[in-house]
């Protein structure tokens, strides 16, 4: 009993005499996770939206790990009970199935899903993680995207490790061609790669933009030098500027991410809703999204592409605890800047047929996380600084890359759960792999980051690859 173990008793009596001081350190977060989940039920159930509020985030990883272990706790002793009934009736396979698999529980290896879903991709189901330590160097003061805290040339050079880990090819046009082979003998266009006047269109997320603005603070928005980077490497592929839009049609492009831009490449295209200032807006297509829970229409630039780049941001969501890639697309038909008037927000059911239409995820070329600063909130600043290993308190300085967008995702979110302590969300991804739109796979842990792929070569799943750019 807990009591036994927390309290001195009188070996006659029973009665307590005193506190076991040695005891209380071992039950202390128990009773912290315990006091989170209450709060959080006390809190939340009244007013849904208070799960937003800091001080439940900040609750969140010992509430998580509470439920984590009493889930772990009872799934240990039915594995134990029924190990043991098996073996009294001497029915030893059985017996032998459930021991193993309760040391695999005891060996700190995530439950989950196996792997379900078709891997794409040239090495199909690969995710390049790109962790350059050079790249985002923002230690708390002043603005995260700043220049003088993001080194151009470090973003540049992680972009281009990344295509090239994906596509076996060696400098930017090299992988850009074999991406562009690879994707067109899947779309009709055998043998192809890209040819002038294809248009090619870059998502970017501004979802803390809803008016024109010399910057967005630091609320999480796109890192221009992200975007330079794709820019650079499309550029230096050979891709007319003229040829590229990039931009949020449901959202104003702030000017520290319109300059960066400009000066860099004054021929592309910047598309945002408002078209000021150099910018250029967009009409819409309608009745090419058919999902009843968002509007049919698609931003006419993005619908007349015949390349998509998707380039979220690795960051939590008031309402669906997650926004990544999927969400990421939302701002190509859900066009009013202010949300709430655009009546509906895309659930489980739109996120997955972004993944899985034909004008949207079936148009995405490339799925770049931008996790250089993750951040647990839709509209807070990124944190200073990741406890996981290997950033152990610095950034994470990381870009997640993949030809498989729900391989991205997934691995998107692993490093997010961690880092963040949140959990959930997910639904869209497993029902987008069944849909055929790539592989759903989690890692073994958050120290060996291992996927189904990686663990064994020949099986169906993610493979991960870490990448650390050379000086």
């Amino acid at each position: 009993m807990i009591s036994s173990s927390l309290f001195k008793r009188c070996p006659k009596t029973g009665k307590i005499r005193g506190i076991n001081k040695s005891a209380w350190p071992q039950w202390a977060l128990l009773f912290a996770g315990l006091a989170a989940c209450l709060w959080y039920l006390f809190r939340v159930i009244p007013k849904p939206t208070r799960a937003a509020y800091p001080c439940l985030r900040a609750a969140a990883p010992l509430r998580t790990g509470f439920l984590a272990y009493w889930a772990a706790v009872g799934g240990t002793a039915f594995l134990s009970a029924k190990a043991r009934s098996f073996l009294r009736a001497a029915r030893h396979s059985w017996s032998g199935l459930f021991l193993l698999v309760l040391v695999i529980i005891g060996s700190d290896v995530r439950l989950s899903l196996a792997a379900s879903g078709t891997p794409k991709g040239i090495f199909p189901g690969r995710v390049a993680w790109v962790y350059n330590t050079n790249a985002a160097l923002w230690t708390g003061a002043g603005n995260y995207w700043d220049v003088a805290v993001n080194p151009q040339a470090e973003y540049n050079k992680s972009f281009t490790a990344g295509i090239a880990a994906l596509s076996g090819g060696t400098k930017d046009a090299d992988s850009w061609d074999r991406i562009f082979h690879w994707f067109n003998n899947s779309h009709g266009r055998s043998g192809t790669g890209y040819q002038a006047g294809d248009m090619i269109a870059i998502k970017i997320n501004q979802n803390n933009s809803a008016v024109s603005a010399p910057d967005h603070g630091n609320a999480m928005n796109s890192n221009p030098q992200t975007i330079v980077a794709v820019l650079t490497s499309l550029v230096n592929a050979g891709v007319p500027q003229t040829d590229i839009w990039i931009g949020d049609p449901s959202r104003a492009v702030t000017d520290n991410v319109f300059n960066a831009i400009h000066s860099a490449f004054p021929e592309v295209n910047v598309v945002d809703y408002y078209g000021n200032n150099g910018r250029v807006t967009t009409g819409v297509t309608n009745g090419v999204f058919p999902n009843t829970d968002v509007k049919d229409a698609e931003a006419m630039c993005f619908y007349n592409a015949r390349y998509i780049v998707n380039t979220p941001l690795l960051k939590g969501h008031v309402g669906q605890m997650i926004t990544f890639g999927a969400k990421n697309l939302y701002g190509l038909n859900g066009i009013l800047p202010h949300w709430q008037e655009n009546k509906k927000h895309p659930h489980d059911s739109a996120l997955t047929a972004y993944m899985t239409n034909a004008n949207f995820g079936g148009k995405v070329v490339l799925w770049c996380m931008d996790g250089m600063y993750p951040s647990p909130e839709l509209d807070g600043a990124p944190f200073n600084g990741v406890a996981l290993a290997p950033f152990n308190g610095k950034q994470m300085s990381s870009f997640i890359m993949s030809l498989d967008g729900v391989a991205e995702e997934c691995v998107s979110y692993d490093f997010w759960s961690t880092i963040s302590g949140q959990s959930g969300g997910t639904n869209y991804m497993y029902i987008a792999a069944n849909d055929g739109a790539g592989v759903a796979d989690h890692w073994n842990n958050s120290t060996d980051k291992k996927y189904t792929k990686n663990l064994d070569p020949n099986a169906n799943g993610i493979e991960l690859i870490l990448i650390t750019p050379h000086p």
